[in-house]
C-alpha cells in the first residue's frame, strides 16, 4: 500500500513539476510579446515613433530625403511615418503638423517654410515635450531643436558664381523659383541676387514661382519668355524649374538660351550631360534625411545638439557630372 502511495505522489509530482516549467515557459514568452507590443526592444529601450511632414509627396526631391530618413530610421530602431500634401500646400502641411501634436507623437521633423505661421506651432509642439528638428528650411526663431539641410543664402550665392562663370558676367537673367512664400527659397534668390549684381553687365529682369510644380515651371518661363524676348539666360532656384525652362524654351524654338537649375534629379543631370543644361547646383536631401533622424536618436540617448547642421551643395557642370551618383 506504501509503494503504491509512493508511487502515486512521485507521478503527481513529476505532473507538477512538469506544468510548473511549462507555466513559466510561456508566461515569458508572452511577457516578451506584451514588450515587444507596447513598443519596447529587445535591449528595454523604448522604440520612439516619429512623423516628417513633407513639403510634397512623391516629389523626387522629397523621396530622397524620405529614403534617407527611412534608412537611418530602421538603423536606429524608430518607427518612423510620413506625411505631406499631394501637391504644394503650406496650410496643408500646418494642418498636418496640428495633427502630429495632437496624436502626441515623440518627434517631428518638418520645414520651417514660413517663420509668421510655422514658428507658432512649433513652439506648440515643444510646449508639449515634443521635440522638433527643421528640415530643407529653418525657423531660427522657434524653438526647434536643430536644423538640417542647406545654407540657403550661401547655395544662392554658389548659384550667382555658376551664372557669371557660364556668362561671362553678361546677360539678362529671368529667374523662376520654386515658392514666393518660402523662406528658404527666398534666401536662395537673395544670395543669388547678391553676386549677381556685383556685376554691370548682368541684369535679373523678371522672377517668377513655379509653386513646386513642373507643369507651372513650364507656364512661367514660357510667359516670361514671350513677355521678356530679351531675356537670354534663365535660372531655377528649385528641383523642377531648369526642366520646366528647357521644355518651355524648346516650344519657343528658343535653343540659344542658357539654362541653369538647382538640385540633382537624373532628369536635370542627363541634360546637363546632353548640354541642354549648362549645370545645377545640387543639395543633399537623402543626407538631410538620415542626418535629421540621427539627431533625434542621439537627442533621446540624452545627447547635447547643435542648433544648425549643414549639408554641402555641389556645384555640377558638364566637367563633372559623371561623378554625381543618383541615389
Amino acid at each position: 500500500m506504501d509503494k503504491k502511495w509512493l508511487a502515486a505522489a512521485a507521478v503527481l509530482m513529476g505532473i507538477l513539476i512538469y506544468l510548473f516549467v511549462g507555466f513559466a515557459y510561456h508566461s515569458g514568452k508572452m511577457s516578451s510579446i506584451v514588450k515587444e507590443l507596447q513598443g519596447h526592444q529587445g535591449n528595454g529601450t523604448k522604440r520612439y515613433h516619429i512623423v516628417l511632414i513633407e513639403q510634397e509627396r512623391y516629389h523626387p526631391y522629397w523621396e530622397m530625403v524620405e529614403k534617407g530618413a527611412e534608412e537611418a530610421a530602421e538603423e536606429y530602431g524608430i518607427d518612423i511615418e510620413f506625411a505631406g500634401a499631394v501637391r504644394n500646400n503650406m496650410d496643408e502641411q500646418l494642418n498636418l503638423l496640428e495633427k502630429a501634436i495632437a496624436a502626441r507623437v515623440d518627434a517631428i521633423i518638418v520645414q520651417g517654410l514660413n517663420e509668421e505661421k510655422f514658428t507658432p506651432l512649433i513652439n506648440k509642439a515643444v510646449g508639449r515635450g515634443i521635440p522638433v528638428v527643421t528640415i530643407d528650411t529653418d525657423a531660427p526663431n522657434s524653438q526647434r531643436l536643430a536644423y538640417v539641410g542647406t545654407d540657403n543664402v550661401a547655395a544662392g550665392e554658389s548659384l550667382g558664381h555658376l551664372v557669371v562663370e557660364t556668362t561671362g558676367g553678361s546677360g539678362k537673367i529671368g529667374v523662376i523659383i520654386g515658392s514666393d512664400l518660402a523662406a528658404s527659397q527666398l534666401q536662395r534668390l537673395d544670395g543669388l541676387m547678391q553676386v549677381v549684381g556685383q556685376y554691370s553687365g548682368m541684369e535679373i529682369v523678371a522672377v517668377r514661382s513655379s509653386n513646386i510644380s513642373h507643369m507651372e515651371a513650364i507656364q512661367q518661363a514660357a510667359q516670361m519668355l514671350r513677355e521678356h524676348p530679351e531675356i537670354n539666360v534663365m535660372v531655377g532656384t528649385s528641383a523642377t524649374d531648369a526642366l520646366g525652362m528647357l521644355q518651355a524654351a524648346k516650344s519657343l524654338r528658343r535653343d540659344e538660351l542658357t539654362i541653369i537649375g538647382f538640385d540633382n534629379q537624373k532628369e536635370t543631370l542627363n541634360a546637363i550631360r546632353s548640354g541642354e543644361i549648362k549645370g545645377t547646383v545640387a543639395q543633399q536631401p537623402y543626407l538631410m534625411g538620415g542626418t535629421a533622424v540621427k539627431l533625434l536618436y542621439d537627442h533621446f540617448q540624452g545627447k547635447q545638439l547643435l542648433p544648425e547642421y549643414y549639408t554641402e551643395v555641389k556645384v555640377l557642370d558638364r566637367s563633372n557630372v559623371q561623378e554625381e551618383e543618383s541615389l
